[in-house]
This record gives structure tokens, sequence and C-alpha cells, in this order.
């Protein structure tokens, strides 16, 4: 039994329109189709936070991108939504984004960094609706490196690989540290259920 049962509609409809933008509205139809989820063609869902995805979706949605791309492909494409729905998020809830970057204006760029992860760990928990006993993301700080343990990553749940598969939070994550910072950093993908 899946720990996470549904999703936000926010998350999805930026899935959706990311893939889209990046490949077009007749290549996102076609997606759709391969994965039976004919109802999001032409019909995104709602912009808003109302946990009413069913999970199932996102992962039927995922394992064609792998499926019809092949392993490789599928990860340079998740690695650039993962990235444009940071780009979004931030676009799209301006307010907040401002709040943030006054917020570390004068702290160490460490500091920085370990209070953007923890406000995406913050939002995580928010975007999930679960059965878990213990916070679904964790964010550790080593002399060198934050470890982020994600606990609830949909995407690679039924998935079996040699190489990590979630690649979309890399892309987030990726993006959101070079927006909080000014500069890229390395985020790489140590464990991973699949």
């Amino acid at each position: 039994m899946a720990l996470v049962t549904r999703t936000d509609n926010y998350l999805m409809r930026t899935y959706l329109v990311t893939i889209q933008s990046v490949l077009g509205s007749n290549v996102l139809k076609s997606i759709l189709n391969y994965s039976r989820l004919e109802k999001y063609i032409d019909s995104l869902p709602p912009d808003n936070n109302e946990l009413e995805i069913p999970v199932e979706d996102v992962q039927a949605l995922f394992r064609s991108l792998t499926e019809l791309f092949g392993g490789k492909g599928a990860r340079g494409l998740q690695l650039r939504v993962g990235r444009e729905i940071s780009h979004t998020a931030l676009e799209g809830r301006p307010g907040i984004a401002k709040a943030m970057k006054l917020a570390v204006k004068v702290i160490p760029e460490t500091a920085k960094m370990r209070f953007a992860l923890e406000k995406l760990a913050e939002q995580a928990g928010k975007s999930y609706e679960m059965q878990l006993d213990v916070p679904p993301v964790e964010v550790k700080e080593e002399a060198d490196a934050f470890f982020i343990i994600h606990r609830v990553r949909f995407e690679s749940e039924g998935i079996v690989s040699e190489a990590p598969v979630c690649n979309v939070f890399v892309g987030m994550i990726q993006y959101f540290m070079e927006w909080i910072t000014g500069h890229p950093h390395d985020v790489e993908e140590l464990e991973c259920r699949a």
C-alpha cells in the first residue's frame, strides 16, 4: 500500500504545463493517451493546492515518460521539468519568493541554502495526502553537503532501475539552490528505492 495517496492540483498542473512547453501540445496529448490519462487532455487541474490528484496519475505519467523516451531521454526531460516546476512556483508566488529573498539577504550562503531546503521540505509535507508517522522530508547538514531524505517521492514507486530516478526532484533543487544563492550547485541523488 502506497504511503502517498493524493497530491495537489498545482503539482500535476505544473508537470503538464511544463511538458507541453518543452515538447508541445501534440506530444503531451500522445503521452496522456499512452498513459491512459486522457482526462487531462485540454483539461488541466486547477491552479490551487487542493489535494485532489491521485498519486497513481502522476506515477502513470512518469512511467510513460520513461517508457516512451528511455531512461536517458526521460532523465533530461525530468530534470528540465523539475527546474521549470521551481521556476514556475517562484514566479507564481511572487510574494513568497520576495519574502524569502529578503529573509536571506545578509546571511552566509550555507545558511541561505539550509533555509531554502527547509522551506522546500516544509512545502513537500503540504503537497501530499499521506499515511506516515515521521516527517516526509528531512534535511541534514554535513560539513560539505546537505542531505535530503525524501520518504514519499512517488516517481520511484513501482519502478526498478539501476540508477536513481527521482530526477524531477533533483531538477527542482538545482533551480532552487541557484535561485537562492545566485549560482549553480551540484545536486545528486545518491539512493533511490527504484
